[in-house]
C-alpha cells in the first residue's frame, strides 16, 4: 500500500452503514469521505482525487451502476461495488461497467478492508513495474498504465489495466483463466475474466471476433501476442 494514507470515497444511502464503515476504515489508516447519493458523490469527485471508490448499487435516484458508468468516462480509479444482490448477472453487470470487485451484503467490515488493501497493493505494485510493450500500433507502459495507439491515448478501466498487465507478464505464453481471476476460481469469477477480455478486445482489436493480439486458447485461457520495446 502507498506510504501516504489512501483516500477512499464511500457511497451508500444507508447512514448506519456509512457511519460504521467510515469509523472502521478510519481506524485502519485510511482517509474517508462519504456520500449518501450520486449527486453528493459527484460533487466530492469534482474537488478531490480518490484512490479507491466503494459504491452501493441500489440507491434512490441514480444507481451505483449509473454513477460508476459516468465516472469511468473521466476517471480511472479502482472501484468496489456493494449490493444486497448476489446473483451472478449482477456481478457481471458491475464488471462490464468497470468495477474491480464486488461484495454482497451483509458482510464483515474486515472483509471489505482486506479487499480494499489488496486492490491498492496490486495497483501500486503494478505501477512500479516499468515495462513498455508494443503490439501492432499500440504501446502499453506499466509504470503509468497508459495505452496509446500511435500518439492517441486509449482509456482503460482499472480492471482492464489489471488484466492487460497479467497478460503482459506472460506475454506470448498461455495465461490460464484461473490465473486471471481475482478471487476464488468458481465459474462466476471465470466468467468475469471472459467479460473483461471481451471489453479489452473491443478497444485494441480491429475485429474483436477475430482477435489479432489477445488469442483464445480453447479449454485453457488466453495469450497476448506482443513485443517488448
Amino acid at each position: 500500500m502507498p506510504r501516504n494514507k489512501a483516500h477512499l470515497l464511500l457511497v451508500d444511502d444507508d447512514k448506519r452503514i456509512l457511519s460504521l464503515l467510515s469509523a472502521y476504515l478510519s481506524k485502519n489508516e485510511f482517509l474517508i469521505s462519504s456520500a449518501r447519493n450520486s449527486t453528493e458523490a459527484k460533487c466530492l469527485l469534482d474537488y478531490f482525487e480518490f484512490d479507491l471508490l466503494v459504491i452501493d448499487i441500489m440507491m434512490p435516484g441514480e444507481s451505483g451502476l449509473d454513477l460508476l458508468k459516468s465516472i469511468r468516462k473521466q476517471k480511472s480509479v479502482p472501484a468496489i461495488f456493494l449490493s444486497a444482490k448476489g446473483e451472478s448477472k449482477d456481478k457481471i453487470s458491475g464488471l462490464e461497467i468497470g468495477a474491480d470487485d464486488y461484495l454482497s451484503k451483509p458482510f464483515e467490515p474486515e472483509e471489505l478492508f482486506l479487499r480494499i488493501k489488496n486492490l491498492l497493493d496490486l495497483f501500486e505494485n503494478l505501477k512500479n513495474k516499468k515495462i513498455k510493450i508494443s503490439f501492432g500500433e499500440f504501446t502499453f507502459d506499466t509504470s503509468n498504465f497508459k495505452l496509446q495507439k500511435n500518439d492517441r491515448l486509449i482509456y482503460l478501466t482499472e480492471g482492464e489495466n489489471n488484466l492487460l498487465v497479467k497478460l503482459i507478464n506472460k506475454r506470448n505464453d498461455i495465461v490460464l483463466r484461473e490465473e486471471l481471476a481475482d478471487q476464488e476460481f468458481d465459474e462466476t469469477e471465470l466468467r468475469k475474466v471472459d467479460v473483461q477480455v471481451t471489453r479489452l478486445r473491443q478497444k485494441i482489436e480491429t475485429n474483436a471476433k477475430q482477435p489479432q493480439f489477445i488469442k483464445t486458447i480453447r479449454g485453457k485461457g488466453y495469450k497476448l501476442i506482443c513485443n517488448e520495446i
